[in-house]
């Protein structure tokens, strides 16, 4: 009677199925899962059904849940920084801010962990950094007021999306608009009188008087002026740094 080999042991490694998988499909198929549910129902548990693969499988090309958020951010930054060299130093940042927003509200459910999650630096794109930081060395900026500088840009640009694209709740959301929206409109004149006298302006249009995001009420004007804005600050400070 001949005897059987016994079975080799199990080498750590890929798993099998997905072996045309790639790190940047998950990322994709992770993306979709965020527009359709939003951040806070994303799972990888979820992503490997749709890719009709093992968790597993999954986690052998992106180890962590945080790692697979990473590589999201990423893909919706991956077109956002201008080319080099075309543009002038305020004209460069002003199409920085607009090309970021329009990826951001073709994902709006990626807003808030663009801005607010630090796992999103993990693989934000490093010529986003060198083109905002040649930018501003352009303006004359160098040292200490480089990196406030630099923190300003990416707090302006990142900040402002956060809030337009702050996501609704998930429960019971027309009911919290109309709530929302009955006490904005019950302000009491004699107790708020300037806001009051200007609440038809900013009702729903202003941050924190808005029942409505940026997906279906968006601030055009007011980002346009936002980037201006961030704009003559930063001369404004360049002319401060070189009369010091």
């Amino acid at each position: 009677m001949t005897k059987k080999s016994p079975p080799k042991p199990r080498t750590a490694g890929r798993p099998a199925g997905g072996g045309g998988l790639t790190k940047q499909r998950i990322a994709e198929v992770a993306l979709a899962q965020i527009d359709e549910f939003g951040l806070g129902a994303f799972s990888m548990r979820e992503v490997a059904a749709r890719l009709d693969v093992y968790p597993a499988t999954v986690h052998w090309h992106v180890s962590t849940r945080e790692a697979l958020l990473a590589e999201v951010a990423a893909t919706v930054m991956a077109e956002v920084t201008p080319p080099p060299g075309k543009l002038d130093w305020q004209a460069w940042i002003a199409e920085l801010f607009r090309r970021c927003r329009t990826a951001v509200r073709r994902h709006p459910n990626v807003a808030q962990l663009l801005g607010a999650q630090l796992v999103s630096n993990g693989s934000l794109p490093i010529e986003l950094v060198e083109g905002v930081l040649a930018a501003l060395t352009e303006a004359g900026f160098e040292g200490e007021p480089l990196l406030e500088a630099y923190n300003c840009v990416v707090a302006a640009m990142l900040g402002f999306l956060t809030m337009e694209f702050s996501p609704l709740p998930v429960d019971n959301t027309q009911a919290w608009a109309e709530e929302l929206r009955e006490r904005v409109h019950t302000i009491r004149p004699l107790d708020h009188p300037v806001l009051t006298r200007n609440l038809a302006q900013l009702a729903n249009k202003a941050f924190i008087l808005r029942w409505d995001n940026g997906t279906t009420v968006p601030l055009d004007s007011s980002f346009e002026r936002h980037i201006q804005i961030t704009i003559d600050g930063l001369e404004a400070f360049a002319r401060k740094v070189r009369a010091a």
